[in-house]
């Protein structure tokens, strides 16, 4: 009879580990089916030993034991002798201190579902000390070491493609980490070439038949291979990695929308330090806090990081603020430069995108009488205003999209009962609206979630569009991650809405969108801005990394943000007096930490009141022993979110 100590592999467990008995022969890193409240879980097995060197223990305990038969297939099973690499454990439990949960939840996160529940058993990770039938040398562990890699995409991939060769010729494989499906795709089609039959993709459209087929078949190559896939896959235990590359490492896709709300790349950087992997984080503009560790020394550079963009298209800037033609106040949405342009391309048979930052006909609506903004009558957060065909009839109707509510757009002020009601802002449908005045016979295609449900849609929609010659695009941030080819002209609508969003990251994300813009353009690029001042859109159409990134670094220092700093941020959903009270109670428990509390920029999705209290530490006192015992011992509706991209 043995007595074995489990991770449970499963979020909302505080426990970092379970102990049962079983009389079946389990190995140390196997993969167990456990009984774990009222269902079943699975389970890391991290220690085995005998009941007899264990007795004394066993007796003081102050509740029974539960056993689990593991040669029983409905209540325990055990799905691999060998499963997990130690390292990889290892990485687990120093993510789950630094972002203040448990190594299960980490786990949850960071191995596949479809690989756990398979029907046949996990394959164990092989042993590439020896070489095999297509390796030439025998795989030998290589050193830990951040590089960054900053530069247009052609010069990344290319570096990318002298990498991987490299490591082919060492025997080592190369996990190539992307943030989205659509960006793995793109990715696979460049890097494959030539090495085919080791090249393999992972992502979350796969079915779990298909992603449980892939990993074994990973595991039984023994040829060095190139895993493109999504940063749940860092678990796979292919033991003869000698690089990880996260690429489009700006992108906030690498932080995960549910809990644990790990970051994929603080992830990778914990990884590769444990296993002695290279890492390199690459992308045409790295994130700030990235540029700024490597200036100190934290990273290295593979090569000069470049911070000039170079491109064949002609960057210009209107000012919308006062057209030189207008007439009479008008809220102008396509400026002359712009109606030019597009005449022109249509002429040319051309293509063009235009980039908007907000969905529907307009972002906002406000009563004319008392300025009170009509917002959801579920969670309060501000309507967009679309339009639709009912009964061949256009229909205009207010959109919630924090929660979805749908309603009628025929009603009055809540505040005043005033029938004024004024719509602000530029949203896709109404630039498509306009430009389908000027161009009746233009096709035009308008990407973004509300008109493009899923994936496939996406796609087809992009490839109609770079097939239509003539064609338009109005897309939003999401239409970027599709377009995968040149562009002849592209322009920005307006981005304007971004600046007043409260968030420490913003100019990044604009500069970032900005740059993408640039690169995709073949011939035009146009930005459209009534704050020309702005020294953002200077830097943009200059291709001015270096000034962009000296001024973002001053002001977060100047603000106490990151790199600077590390935030914690602790938020409750809830009634309003209810959320207060606890955060009250938590406050106390803190103590003698600070929480800064304050009201949530969005609202909760039922209750409608989310409160954030924000610890805000120096850089390098996290993780700090004392206070991660408290944010533990925080109860399971306390969400925790360690350097949150946003502190809204």
């Amino acid at each position: 009879m043995k007595i074995i100590t489990v991770i449970p592999i499963s979020r909302g467990i505080q426990k970092d580990t379970l102990t049962y008995f079983t009389s079946s022969e389990v190995a140390i890193g196997s993969v167990v089916s456990i009984p774990l409240r009222s269902k079943t879980a699975h389970g890391l097995v991290v220690a085995a030993r005998e009941i007899s060197e264990v007795k004394a223990d066993v007796k003081s305990l102050t509740y029974n034991l539960k056993k689990i038969d593991l040669s029983d297939k409905k209540s325990g099973k055990i799905k691999s002798q060998s499963f997990l690499s130690e390292s990889f454990v290892k990485s687990a439990e120093q993510i789950a201190d630094y972002y203040a949960t448990s190594v299960g939840a980490v786990l949850f996160s960071l191995v596949p579902k479809a690989v756990l529940e398979a029907e046949e058993e996990i394959l164990p990770r092989k042993d590439f000390s020896t070489p095999g039938d297509h390796v030439a040398a025998p795989w030998t562990p290589g050193v830990n070491e951040v590089l960054l890699l900053q530069s247009s995409d052609e010069e990344r991939y290319a570096n990318y493609k002298s990498i991987i060769r490299e490591e082919f010729a060492r025997s080592h494989s190369v996990f190539f980490c992307l943030p989205t499906t659509e960006d793995i795709k793109n990715a696979k089609h460049t890097l494959e070439k030539g090495i085919e039959t080791y090249t393999y993709t992972l992502h979350s459209r796969l079915s779990k038949k298909e992603t449980a087929e892939l990993w074994k078949k990973i595991l039984e190559e023994t040829h060095p291979v190139l895993i493109i896939a999504t940063g749940s896959f860092l678990s796979l235990p292919r033991i003869d990695i000698g690089t990880i590359i996260i690429e489009k490492e700006n992108s906030r896709a690498y932080k995960t929308q549910s809990r644990p709300f790990l970051d994929i790349r603080t992830v990778a950087e914990i990884f590769a330090k444990k296993s002695g992997v290279r890492l390199i984080f690459g992308d045409m503009l790295l994130r700030a806090e990235t540029l700024w560790k490597g200036k100190n020394g934290d990273f290295a550079e593979l090569s000069p990081l470049k911070f000039r963009s170079l491109t064949t298209a002609t960057c210009s800037l209107v000012n919308m603020r006062l057209p030189e033609d207008q007439k009479k106040k008008e809220f102008a949405i396509i400026s002359d430069d712009l109606k030019k342009m597009l005449a022109e391309s249509w002429e040319n048979s051309e293509h063009t995108f235009l980039f908007c930052g907000r969905k529907g006909l307009y972002p906002q609506t406000v009563c004319s009488d008392c300025g009170t903004i009509v917002k959801c009558k579920n969670c309060s957060a501000p309507v967009v205003l679309y339009k639709k065909k009912v009964d061949d009839k256009l229909q205009n109707f207010f959109v919630c999209h924090h929660c979805g509510e749908r309603r009628d757009a025929a009603e009055l002020c809540t505040y005043c009962g005033g029938w004024r009601l004024a719509t602000l802002g530029i949203g896709t449908e109404k630039v498509s609206e306009e430009i389908s005045k000027l161009f009746p016979k233009a096709e035009i295609f308008v990407m973004d979630t509300e008109h493009v449900k899923t994936h496939v849609q996406a796609v087809k929609m992009r490839d109609a569009f770079y097939n239509t010659p003539g064609a338009i695009c109005v897309g939003t941030e999401m239409a970027l991650a599709y377009l995968n080819q040149k562009i002849e002209n592209t322009a920005v609508i307006s981005v304007d809405s971004f600046f007043s969003i409260p968030d420490f990251r913003i100019s990044e994300k604009v500069f970032h969108i900005l740059l993408e813009l640039r690169a995709l353009s073949d011939k035009k690029m146009l930005i459209q801005t009534r704050h020309t001042e702005t020294k953002i859109f200077d830097y943009a159409i200059m291709g001015n990394l270096i000034d962009f990134y000296r001024d973002e670094i001053d002001e977060r220092k100047n603000m106490n943000f990151p790199p600077f700093v590390t935030h914690i941020k602790i938020s409750i959903e809830g009634t309003k007096a209810a959320v207060k009270k606890q955060m009250e109670e938590i406050t106390g428990t803190l103590k003698p930490y600070e929480l800064a509390v304050f009201d949530a920029f969005n609202p909760g999705k039922n209750s409608g009141s989310v409160i954030h209290g924000l610890i805000t530490l120096p850089r390098g006192e996290w993780v700090d022993k004392i206070l991660l015992e408290k944010l533990r011992a925080l109860p399971p509706f306390v969400a925790v979110r360690v350097d949150p991209d946003t502190l809204l």
